[in-house]
């Protein structure tokens, strides 16, 4: 019998409440190809530290939900979002670095490095002589007509602590202010919600959000371009599409720069992921997997756009675990900052 792909994604999250339950090592569950038509792909974390389990009391893992079939992929580390690097010295950005996109550049184009320096400043970070950075994913236009920056919450918003209208971004950053640095002001977040700790999805506990999402509006007099460096000779976001299971696409990030992978699972269920509210899940995620065995992106390239090779923008990335990148299915992400892309 030939799973079809509206089938497998209606009992996705079925799915991932069963097999997490059963298995405290997986930290995804998304539906990708299987040998006839679609099935459950779940990622574990080998490496992960979980309670021994009596024998009376562990569970069997399925090896089919609801008929489904399950293919487990392995990984070594749990998903994360965080890029905190040294303000100054070797290993600060850009020092020494062969990725541009860690330089000072203007106009703005996608993929370059940013920072909310007033939350850097809130929390303690630039003190400690650090700061958090992440990546200009693409420009949106809101309803006004305002041109903003499209990221993530824990990127441009530090994790819900952000001031709309009042919080600082600049490009590239560092420990201090700089006004040529300033590109805009927080305008706009999709708030995070936490799950309380030790929910389960069977239980109905977890809450599962869809975006990790900020907006920052641009500066009056700030140059932008919708186009990424010169030395990055791949399309730009020019449109907005739904992913599928086999897409190839690519992703500008301040850490890895230019990569290319494919789409190989989509309605994925993540969690949980460490954020400062507490553990976060979401759903209706797309996962993405490097070309040929490569790193399709790593700690500060979470805002990155996800991008179709004919330019169709499919997602936010948020996080990855080294091996899967995680990204925000895109029309969740444009309705819930109710923008369009610029």
């Amino acid at each position: 019998m030939t799973i079809e792909l509206v089938d497998a994604l209606s009992k996705v999250k079925e799915a991932a409440g069963v097999l997490i339950d059963a298995d405290k090592t997986i930290r995804s569950v998304g539906v990708g190809r299987a040998a006839d038509g679609y099935g459950f792909q779940a990622v574990r974390n080998v490496k992960a530290a979980v309670p021994l389990a009596s024998g009376t009391g562990a569970k069997k893992i399925p090896r089919d939900i609801a008929g489904i079939p399950v293919h487990f992929i392995n990984s070594s580390r749990d998903p994360a979002s965080l890029a905190r690097v040294p303000h100054s010295g070797p290993a600060s950005p850009g020092v020494g670095s062969l990725i541009p996109e860690q330089q000072f550049h203007r106009p703005l184009m996608c993929g370059l490095q940013i920072q909310n320096f007033d939350d850097d400043v809130r929390t303690g970070e630039i003190a400690r002589g650090f700061i958090i950075i992440g990546t200009l994913g693409c420009f949106v236009q809101r309803d006004s007509g305002q041109i903003a920056i499209l990221t993530n919450n824990h990127v441009a918003a530090g994790e819900n602590r952000g001031v709309i209208g009042a919080d600082r971004i600049q490009q590239p950053g560092g420990s201090t202010f700089v006004a040529a640095m300033e590109v805009g002001e927080l305008s706009q977040f999709v708030r995070l919600v936490d799950s309380p700790p030790g929910a389960t999805i069977v239980a109905g506990t977890v809450v599962l959000n869809e975006v990790d999402g900020a907006l920052v509006d641009l500066s009056a007099g700030t140059a932008h371009i919708q186009n990424y460096l010169p030395s990055r000779t791949v399309t730009s976001p020019r449109g907005v599409a739904a992913a599928s299971v086999g897409d190839k696409v690519h992703k500008v990030g301040r850490t890895t720069g230019l990569t290319f992978g494919t789409v190989t699972q989509v309605g994925a269920v993540v969690g949980p992921v460490p954020y400062a509210p507490g553990d976060v899940w979401f759903q209706q995620c797309l996962v993405v997997e490097g070309d040929n065995g490569t790193t399709f992106s790593d700690h500060g390239d979470s805002g990155s756009a996800i991008v179709r090779d004919d330019g169709m923008l499919v997602g936010l990335l948020f996080a990855g675990n080294g091996s899967q990148t995680y990204a925000c299915a895109i029309d969740n992400v444009m309705r819930q900052l109710d923008c369009q892309l610029a």
